[in-house]
């Protein structure tokens, strides 16, 4: 759904405009109001289909996802761009949604239910604690600090964990809970790209691990590298051979090319191994499923049962 009027964004998404809309001290601002719905308005259809019945938005933010320190010494001030993404903050949980950079989706989401955060502290740079033990920064958030200031009132450290305990992605077709290192929906059987398939293009393709998992500008930079290299490396090595006098600086050149060449391979498998977990659908072009309804009473009470042991039904 493409979204000219920024005011449409409000109209389709349940947005809590007093929360949403609110600077840090509580107060109503208009610019603040046509932010929150520019940020929004890429991911409206998105939105709609993984919100929950009666859920609502309360502060959409930008940002960075979570990477490891090899990606950042690997692609330097880069991977801010490349790792982009959107957080949702609504009444239950965290929607994070990876995007390109110029913060478009990718097809691919997942939640934190406030019940899994053991703590998160931070402004610009948010870490979370999850209380299945593992601990996750998202970085360059905007509006962090407000998103922060609402956190705390909705985050308790006393709740009870989900059974996931931490970040969990979801199908985009169904929004079911994806199952880690499954790379097929348990619900639906979606199927998304997987890293055995993404390893090979990177070891055979030039550029190939970053085109399997849909970065194709980085894909075409490490094409035009990877095919150089193995040009200069071909070119040293086949002058060293069939010359008859042999030089020793000349099979150096080969070495030090091929060299080259195999830790740029390896960066490649590496970033193509991470990409991956953003659990990337093979079709581009697929049909959502709607989310069941929630559960309604039928109003017919047995005989012998308490008023929870009701049978229910599926509208």
């Amino acid at each position: 759904m493409k979204i000219k009027n920024l005011e449409d964004v409000f109209r389709h998404l349940p947005i809590k405009g007093e929360v949403a809309f609110a600077s840090v001290k509580g107060k109503f601002q208009e610019k603040i109001k046509k932010q929150q719905l520019r940020y929004l308005r890429n991911h409206v259809d998105e939105l709609k289909h993984v919100l929950e019945e009666g859920e609502e938005i309360l502060l959409a933010a930008h940002g960075s996802s979570p990477f490891t320190a090899v990606e950042q010494l690997t692609t330097g001030l880069w991977i801010y761009h490349i790792k982009r993404c959107i957080l949702v903050l609504t009444d239950r949980r965290v929607l994070h949604f990876p995007s390109n950079y110029r913060f478009k989706p990718r097809d691919s989401v997942a939640q934190v239910r406030f019940q899994d955060i053991e703590s998160f502290k931070g402004k610009r740079r948010i870490t979370f604690r999850y209380k299945n033990g593992i601990k996750e920064v998202f970085s360059q958030i905007k509006n962090g600090k407000r998103l922060v200031q609402i956190l705390k009132q909705l985050v308790t450290t006393v709740s009870t964990s989900s059974q996931h305990g931490g970040r969990q992605h979801l199908c985009p077709r169904c929004v079911a809970p994806l199952v880690k290192d499954r790379f097929t929906c348990p619900r639906c059987r979606f199927e998304f790209r997987e890293p055995g398939t993404a390893r090979l293009y990177s070891i055979f393709l030039p550029g190939g691990g970053y085109f399997y998992t849909r970065h194709p500008w980085i894909g075409l930079g490490d094409a035009i590298t990877e095919v150089l290299l193995i040009f200069f490396t071909f070119l040293f090595f086949l002058q060293y051979f069939m010359s008859t006098q042999r030089d020793s600086s000349t099979l150096y050149l080969g070495m030090f090319f091929g060299g080259l060449l195999l830790l740029e391979k390896l960066v490649t498998i590496y970033h193509a191994k991470h990409f991956i977990k953003e659990y990337i659908p093979v079709e581009k072009r697929y049909t959502r499923i709607p989310q069941p309804k929630p559960i309604k009473r039928t109003g017919i009470k047995t005989p012998g049962r308490t008023y929870e042991e009701e049978r229910v039904t599926f509208s």
